[in-house]
């Protein structure tokens, strides 16, 4: 980073009494609220199954009015033909009607059903209902601007570049800059910033800071959830991605033998190699050096997470201009011309946005929030993990070494092939370093975008190509994560929507016996989705919480035609969803609390 952070007092919670005052920090959402007549008091009991159909109990906290409109939004989002052409429909009806009228439906409909507010300080509506059922709120900016065209210009054939790459021994994946096109250079459904101008960032830097300010101010713990990609160019960011792929393939040539291991006596002979292509040379002290800066613990080799434990964001490129030199001499460029070296402009854009996100961290730690990096596409994936765990390094310190646990959250995707791996190497070198490892585990938002890139890129696909595959490899991911939690290493915010994800990590935390009310275990869902699941955990003493966006209506659109897409994947959830507030609303057409007719007829039998 540009410069170290001073860690500041942070007030996470500790430990609270039952009385829901606090000696650190906030009281469990359930007992705060207990304590002052809020919601039902409700306790889990040993071994009981929880109950997700309970909908007299899920929606007791809404109106009959707000349950018609969720109905009608679910039923369209669950009809295909709707879903299909959803946003032809509103381009249509915003030049045929205008956009106030337009607008106007979709934020008494979509709007209301799946964004909390406007702005960081007009969610408390929400929020309210939210508490009063023990579950926490996310927030999370979800303006968006409006992402670049489809830029379509010559580029050599894919399927040649990434062949010529494979044969120099590079690796070959969606990200590489092998040809075909640029998700950051086309439009998409999903949610990568496009870098307009400093001033842009600045803005949602501030929108970040206020989402931060505001989760400090709820009971319990808080949350806020921060892209990258609004802190600066989401281009600068593939190029560092990029980069630093190009530097795990130079790992794997200094790697002479492919035991996982780097020698001092590999890496020398590599270098030597490197040099002589570039007609440099350096002393053998100069060498020496470069090692023992690679190996501070001197064992004479080092493995690859004591490698990028080492590397810089500001040197990659240059590293990484290094290996395509070595394969350019060997008649075996596969690097598609790519200029590798940062330019002055771009090093003053990391500069900045290095800037804005050490003013995000500091605010976090000021405040007692825990800040969670959002997953973005796979091509972007390496260098934003690069930047999180820098992040973790050096403020997620474990309470027995005086620090507040897991402030910083890194997110793994279940559906990328290579997830398993990272999180395996991402806990041995948070156990290495002294550090809590904050993970937010979820199966992936942006699958099709996923595999078309791959397509374009003539490139094997980073997703597991079935349903069951990412399934598997979301569970074995729990295991870790939860066996890391039970030693004290790790803190998890498990997002998903699925019912029986859900009951296998309560399961498995029964099972280590780690307390929903004292383990540093999240559950998380969106806002709109998922009701019964949030609900009936936080009825029952688990940490669950909302991911809850806000925006203005105009600028929320891109959110809410992923919602609606969204549909058409979960659609046994969505379907669920659907049927429990069906059974909610007859049963209010019934009860002649809610319904004139039936006091009506009820007088008159």
């Amino acid at each position: 980073m540009a410069a170290p952070m001073r860690a500041l007092s942070t007030g996470v919670p500790a430990r609270v009494a039952r009385s829901g005052l606090h000696a650190r920090g906030p009281a469990p959402l359930n007992t705060f609220f207990r304590s002052y007549g809020w919601g039902a008091e409700r306790t889990k009991e040993k071994g009981a199954t929880l109950q997700f159909e309970d909908h007299q109990a899920i929606f007791e906290g809404r109106t009959t009015s707000d349950l018609f409109k969720s109905l009608l939004v679910l039923r369209l989002c669950s009809t295909p033909s709707f879903v299909a052409s959803a946003e032809g429909l509103l381009a249509n009806a915003r030049r045929v009607l205008g956009d106030s009228t337009a607008l106007s439906f979709v934020q008494s409909t979509f709007y209301q059903h799946f964004v909390a507010g406007k702005d960081a300080g007009d969610v408390w509506g929400r929020m309210n209902t939210l508490r009063a059922n023990g579950v926490g709120a996310i927030l999370d900016y979800a303006e968006e601007e409006d992402l670049l065209t489809a830029c379509k210009q010559p580029a050599p054939p894919a399927a040649a570049n990434a062949a010529a790459a494979a044969a120099a021994g590079a690796q070959v994946s969606a990200r590489d800059p092998l040809g075909g096109e640029s998700l950051i250079k086309s439009r998409v459904a999903a949610r990568t910033y496009t870098f307009q101008d400093d001033a842009t960032c600045e803005r949602h830097t501030q929108a970040f800071i206020a989402a931060i300010d505001t989760a400090a101010t709820l009971p319990g713990q808080g949350f806020a959830a921060i892209k990258l990609t609004a802190l600066g160019d989401p281009a600068l960011l593939e190029h560092l991605a990029a980069a630093l792929d190009a530097v795990k393939a130079l790992f794997r040539r200094y790697d002479s033998n492919n035991d996982g291991f780097v020698t001092r006596e590999g890496f020398l002979k590599a270098f030597e190699r490197i040099e002589q292509a570039q007609g440099r040379s350096s002393s053998e002290a100069e060498r020496n050096d470069m090692w023992a800066w690679l190996d501070p613990a001197g064992d004479g080799r080092i493995d690859y997470v004591t490698w990028a434990s080492r590397l810089d964001l500001r040197r990659l490129p240059d590293m990484a201009g290094n290996l395509k030199q070595e394969l350019q001499s060997q008649s075996q460029a596969g690097a598609g011309g790519r200029q590798w070296e940062l330019s002055a402009e771009e090093l003053r854009q990391l500069e900045a946005l290095f800037g804005r996100l050490e003013r995000l961290v500091a605010q976090a730690l000021k405040r007692g929030v825990k800040l969670m990096i959002d997953a973005e596409q796979s091509h972007l994936r390496p260098a934003i993990d690069h930047v999180a765990r820098e992040l973790m390094r050096e403020h997620n310190k474990p309470a027995a070494a005086g620090g507040d646990g897991a402030v910083i959250f890194i997110s793994y995707q279940a559906y990328l092939r290579d997830v398993q791996l990272r999180l395996q190497r991402d806990l041995e070198r948070a156990e290495r370093q002294g550090y809590v490892l904050g993970a937010k585990l979820v199966r992936g938002a942006y699958l099709h975008l996923e595999r078309r890139r791959a397509a374009q890129a003539g490139a094997p696909s980073p997703v597991w190509d079935h349903m069951g595959e990412t399934t598997a490899t979301f569970d074995g991911c729990t295991d870790a994560l939860l066996a890391a939690v039970k030693a004290g290493r790790a803190e998890l915010m498990v997002g998903t929507h699925n019912r029986s994800s859900v009951e296998g990590v309560i399961e498995r935390m029964e099972r280590l016996g780690l307390e929903p009310e004292e383990a540093p275990v999240y559950f998380g869902q969106l806002l709109g989705m998922a009701d019964n699941i949030s609900f009936t955990l936080g009825q029952h003493g688990y940490k669950v919480f909302k991911y809850c966006p806000y925006g203005q209506v105009d600028k929320v659109i891109p959110y809410l035609m992923r919602r609606v897409n969204e549909a058409q994947y979960t659609r046994k959830g969505g379907k669920e969803d659907a049927a429990l507030l069906l059974e909610e609303l007859m049963r209010r057409v019934r009860d002649p609390q809610h319904s004139p007719l039936a006091r009506i007829f009820g007088t008159a039998s």
